[in-house]
Order: structure tokens, then sequence, then C-alpha cells
């Protein structure tokens, strides 16, 4: 999609009177205080607001909550009953405003819209107000498919609503930027910070597998209990789950999330993508408004459920309206229908690459990680295996990113080394195939897989040598991890099925620690991966990969009245060490880790307990 820029004009915004908005309630609800019925629509203008979490721990002002502001109102009584429309939640926007494609000295903000009007984003920079306008352009592609509209008033889906995009640019690196979206009357304040310098320390999320779809609510996902039931029901619906994991996100403030593939559903079904910004950038929560996604495709992508499944136009028509929402950077394919679908993005010290991986080889079935898209048959989806353009480009942003980043991550969708269900060869959508890359990422120093898929938490260890820009070589340890634990299923292992690389699974490694009715810790549960990454006490950089879960704290009834973030024992440290200018490392890696880790001798355990740059409890640092 294209980008709109404007001129800098130095005014502050809403010159002139402007209410205080009170916080009292949820956007999209008219409040009645005191319980007179109409009351409510007079009283909209001044009780409107939407809530973002509390961002703890990060190096940021404390924000002010985001608001709409300045309704108004003669629209009130119009906008009011136009809520019984899903689409009409958040007032004028269909989508409220969020980050996207963050850059050096840039980032994009996105919303969409109701009505085909220009919208503006304002913000401060270098002392005065910058003001951009923003069009209209159409946004065809998020069409109701007929099979959804039963789900309307009347049969009757909403209208097609309008994009509108903004880049920011000229922003000074690390820098605590407010700004303002104003639609149709309606305003909408957040803050962001501007990617820091490659000095800069830098925290992000990765999981995936949310898999959104309105039918969430109300639906347990199997919870199999280890030597147990394998259909117990889990202790919240998916949409409870997945609203508590993105608060807890949220809450440590994180400079970008990383979504590892299936975002969705069914990503041809409109309804489930309204799901996903309903949690992301919507009525339920927005943390897309305050740190930008970092998305990949996933199977689930391509998938045009009630649409015609992985048929064509139907499969490719979901990845339209996946690629509308979100503004990529360029990978410069020849094929035009491959730009945005697999991309680079470098954030301060660190490297992000992110894959498109739901098809490959449709001649080798060995080599193809979906039976089901083809591109004999229209699939656009690119191949991911030696000698197609995609690995071509993958292998020169590997080799630019050992050179001048401290950290490299690569995030696709189909874990490698699984004890899932897709973790067999030859399944129709086995994740086997992607091990074509290990040795390309070995070779170029990948510091971890970020993946989904299996819908569990597993982490493995990949033992490797690493080819130095010098010439010389190095033996080191890839980490590779399945993140699917967004907000969907939490899958138990397949009994047949083996991994040697791997060194933790939450089925296995995180028991259940049960007093009566109440769960104290351990489990399967969602969640994600934290990564941070910093010069540590003694100047060395560091990144600290911890694996999160978000556990449910009930009452001796046995019923869920919170939600505590907790910590997998599986916590490790990579350590940058510098390339010299002759393109070699002075020392080996040394591969420390936690406990559950010496079971597969793919790493040496610490020989002692002493680690001057971490806390005790921490795993030793472990060199990259």
């Amino acid at each position: 999609m294209s980008t709109t820029y404007g001129d800098a004009i130095s005014t502050p915004p809403f010159a002139g009177a402007r209410s205080k908005i009170s916080r009292e309630a949820p956007v999209g609800r008219c409040t009645d205080v005191t319980g007179q019925a109409g009351r409510g629509v007079r009283e909209w203008s001044m009780m409107i607001s939407l809530l973002v979490s509390k961002r703890p721990g990060r190096p940021r002002t404390p924000p002010a909550a985001r608001r709409l502001v300045g309704i108004r109102m003669p629209a009130m009584c119009a906008l009011a009953a136009a809520l019984a429309s899903p689409a009409s939640a958040n007032g004028p926007f269909r989508v409220l405003p969020y980050l996207q494609n963050p850059g050096a000295n840039a980032m994009t903000v996105m919303w969409f819209s109701e009505a085909a009007t220009t919208g503006e984003v304002t913000y401060a920079q270098a002392g005065s107000w910058t003001h951009l306008p923003a069009a209209p352009v159409l946004a065809s592609e998020l069409d109701y498919h007929s099979s959804e509209w039963s789900h309307f008033p009347g049969g009757v889906p909403p209208s097609l609503p309008y994009a509108h995009q903004v880049r920011l640019t000229g922003l000074t690196p690390g820098t605590l930027y407010s700004y303002i979206v104003t639609q149709d009357g309606v305003s909408v304040t957040n803050e962001f910070r501007s990617p820091p310098s490659a000095e800069g320390a830098v925290r992000f999320i990765a999981y995936g597998d949310c898999e959104t779809e309105p039918e969430s609510t109300g639906a347990h996902t199997a919870w199999p209990e280890p030597g147990g039931s394998a259909t117990r029901p889990y202790l919240v619906d998916q949409t409870q789950g997945y609203a508590e994991n993105l608060k807890v996100m949220a809450g440590r403030n994180p400079d970008f999330i990383l979504i590892a593939g299936d975002l969705t559903e069914a990503g041809g079904e409109q309804r489930d993508w309204d799901e996903f910004w309903r949690h992301n950038a919507g009525a339920l929560n927005d943390p897309a408004g305050g740190f930008p996604i970092l998305p990949a495709p996933g199977n689930h992508e391509y998938f045009g459920g009630t649409r015609g499944s992985y048929g064509q136009p139907a499969s490719e028509q979901s990845m339209a309206k996946y690629l509308t929402y979100f503004e990529l950077p360029s990978n410069g394919a020849s094929n035009p229908a491959h730009d945005q679908r697999y991309y680079r993005v470098d954030y301060g010290p660190v490297t992000i690459i992110m894959l498109d991986t739901c098809n490959g080889d449709d001649a080798v079935p060995a080599n193809d990680s979906s039976f089901h898209l083809s591109s004999a048959t229209g699939s656009m989806a690119p191949d991911f295996n030696p000698g197609s353009p995609l690995y071509s480009w993958l292998e020169t942003q590997l080799a630019s990113a050992q050179a001048n980043s401290r950290f490299t991550f690569v995030g696709f969708h189909h874990t490698p080394y699984s004890v899932g269900p897709h973790g067999a060869a030859g399944e129709s959508q086995s994740g086997v195939p992607l091990r074509v890359l290990t040795p390309l990422f070995l070779q170029y120093g990948v510091d971890a897989v970020l993946a989904g898929h299996d819908e569990m938490y597993e982490h493995s260890a990949i033992p490797g040598n690493e080819l130095l820009p010098g010439g010389s070589s190095r033996p080191y340890t890839m980490q590779v991890y399945d993140v699917g634990i967004g907000g969907d299923g939490l899958r138990a292992p397949v009994a047949a099925l083996t991994n040697d690389m791997q060194v933790f699974l939450a089925h296995d490694d995180a028991p259940e620690n049960w007093q009566g009715d109440i769960l104290l810790e351990g489990g399967k549960h969602y969640g994600h991966l934290e990564v941070n990454v910093s010069i540590n006490a003694g100047g060395h950089w560091d990144a600290v990969l911890t694996p999160v879960y978000v556990l449910p704290i009930l009452n001796a009834g046995g019923s869920v009245i919170n939600f505590e973030r907790r910590v997998y024992a599986d916590e490790i440290v990579l350590r940058a060490l510098p390339i010299d200018p002759d393109g070699n490392v002075d020392g080996d890696q040394v591969s420390f880790g936690p406990p559950a880790a010496a079971r597969t001798g793919a790493r040496l355990r610490c020989p002692g307990t002493e680690n001057p740059d971490h806390s005790p409890g921490r795993p030793a640092a472990r060199d990259r």
C-alpha cells in the first residue's frame, strides 16, 4: 500500500478550547451515568475513552491514556445507533491507529475509517507540531464473503472501509513521540518510541498462533494432562486467553511484537480479521498503537475458510487481506506478488528477518511445507528451497546482518524441529522441510529462529559452525523456538515423535503444581518469548531470552480470579562477540543454559555458579 507524506506546519494541535475527556467508559459504549434512559447518548462526548496498559520498567515517560476526543454532538445519536454493527465499535474508525514498518528514522501510522474522508496525523517534531494529511483509499480486499453475511443483522455486512497511511520521517533515534490521529471529528492519542541507534537497548516479544475468530469466545481449547485426560478443557476460553496474554505483553512495554504466523483462524474470513484487530487496535485492547507488529504469514493466512479453503482464488484473496493490513519493507523481489511476503528490519543492534515458509518445492514433497498450495494452480507463496529467489535474498541478508548487527533473529511459521503434529516428515503441512535452511542459518551465525505452527512451547538447540567473514570458523549453537502459544491451541507432543535437539518442552518440563483446586505454577499456558538486548555490567552485549506464560490464578473453588506473568525454567543468555577488522572473532562460543539443557548433550553445563554479569538464579551467560 502507498504511504502519504505531508508538510510541517508550526501550529499546536486543536487550537482553541478542548474538553477534557473522562477515562471511565470503554470506547464504543454509551455510559448512562444516572441510569436514565437515553442519557448515554447525551453523555457520549464526555465519557468515551480507550485505555492502554501501563508500561513499567522501560525508559518512557508515564503514558497518558489513549483517548478519543472531540466528537461533535450532532453525530452522537447516529453513532450510538450504529454500534449494533461490529464495524462501528470504534466510532469513525474501523481499526484504530496502529504502527507499522519501523525504520532508522521513520515510522508508519495506519488506520481504517468508515467514511471516505481525509484524516490527519499530528506529532511533535523539533519543537513544533507537524500535521500530515492521510487520504482515504477504498480497501476493496477487506470484503465479507457471502458465507459470512448471516452473522450480521438482516444479513447485511458492513460496507468496505477506507485505509489511511502516513509515514513519519526525520525521527530522532530512541526518542519518545506523542501522536494524534484525527478522523471525522474524533481524535485518538498515543505514543511510541522511535528505534534506537545501534548502541541502544531493545526489548521485543515473539509469539504465534493466536488464530483469532469470533467463535473463540466460549471455546476452551483442549488442555492435555501429562499422564491423564487428553480432552481436559483449558481454564479460560481462547478470547480471554489471548487478551490476557496481550495485556502481559503490553505491560512489559516492548519496542515491537513479532508474530510468527497464524494471526487469524481463516485469513479469507473478514470476521476473523475483525477479531484480530479488536484485540490489537480496537475495543478489547490496542497494543499495536504503541509498538509495531512484525508479522510473518502462516498457513492460516493462506486459508480461505468458507471462502474456499486453500483453493484459488480464495487463498490469494486471503493473503490480499494480510497484505492490506500491513506495510512491510520491500524485498525487491522480481515477482511483484512476492514483495513484502518476506522482509528485513534492522532495529538498533538487532536484525529481524521474517520469511514466508508456507509453500516449498511443489515437485518434491519432502521439500514442501504445504501439499495444499501449488504455484501451478495460482498460489503466489514463494519457494524457500536452495536456488529460489527467496533463498538467494536470504543469504544476502544473513551475510549483511552477520557483518553489521549484534544479533540476528529469523522468524517464520513452520517450526523445523518439533514433537507436535507437524513435526513428522511427510505430513501435509510439515515443518521438517524447513531444515533445508539450517545449514545457511548456521553458516551466518543466526542466533535464534522464532517459529510456531505446532502450538506448544518447545525449545531446541542446534549445534554447528559459523563461517566468519575472514574465513575462519567457530562452533556455536543456534536456538530454535516454537512460540505458537499466543491464544489458540495448547497441544501435547505426539507420542511417536522424538526431537533429539529439544532442550525444553513445557508439557514435560514444567509440571503442574496443584494445591487442592488451585494451580500454583507450571503447565502449558498461553504466553510468549521476551527478548531483551542490552550491554551488561561487564560491557558485553547480551540477549536474554525469557519464555513467559500467563498463569490463571484460581480461588479455592477453582474459579479464575486473576492472571500472573510467570517464567518457565528455560531462560538463556546469548552473548555477542565482536568481529575484528580481519573478519574473525577472538574466542569460541561457550554454551551455558538451564538444567534441562543438559539432557541433550548439545550444550555444556556451567562448571560453577558464579556469574558477575547476571543476578543469582539466572543461567550463566552464553557466548554467541
